[in-house]
């Protein structure tokens, strides 16, 4: 007999595959904690260390990378791009030094750092917004299922490939315009 649930074959009266059963209930693996917020199910283990900011260490060494890690790669290499803009905008403006260039760098790290995760878990509570209004009844096995797809090593180095190339698409174009 098939799983009207996955399609798998079914094994006695249930599906080991996905936990269905005959009776309409579903065995599951994992706990339903009755006041977890939705935000909490969607982060699973992650929403600890994000909600407290407890991952400050790698968003200073990512920086605007750090949208593209937990799969956010258009925000990562548009506040890449902010970045470098930001950068260069000082460094014609003012004369800065090295120390001066360090500290402003330092700065904007601490700025990423604070407010990082913030943003980040805006966006993930309008993303859930969407997943409730398109399936009511089932968004929060939806939300349990995707606790394990927030964060990509892929995306981080698409993101940082993408922002090279943009930078070196715009030196080309600035060293033909000389």
């Amino acid at each position: 007999m098939k799983c009207p649930k996955c399609g798998k074959s079914m094994t006695k009266s249930f599906c080991l595959y996905c936990g269905y059963m005959e009776n309409g209930n579903t065995i599951t693996k994992t706990e339903k904690n009755p006041s977890a917020t939705d935000i909490e199910i969607y982060l699973g283990d992650r929403f600890d260390t994000i909600c407290h900011n407890e991952n400050t260490f790698l968003i200073f060494f990512l920086g605007p990378f750090y949208f593209c890690f937990n799969r956010l790669l258009f925000l990562g290499v548009f506040c890449a791009i902010i970045d470098i803009l930001f950068y260069f905008f000082c460094i014609t403006t003012f004369d800065l030094s090295i120390f001066k260039f360090l500290l402003l760098f330092i700065m904007v790290r601490v700025f990423y750092m604070t407010c990082s995760n913030m943003i980040y878990m805006k966006i993930y509570s309008k993303k859930i917004e969407k997943i409730k209004l398109k399936n009511p009844d089932n968004y929060l096995d939806i939300l349990r299922n995707c606790n394990d797809k927030t964060t990509s090593l892929l995306t981080l180095i698409l993101g940082a490939l993408i922002f090279c190339g943009i930078v070196l698409l715009y030196f080309y174009m600035y060293l033909l315009n000389k």
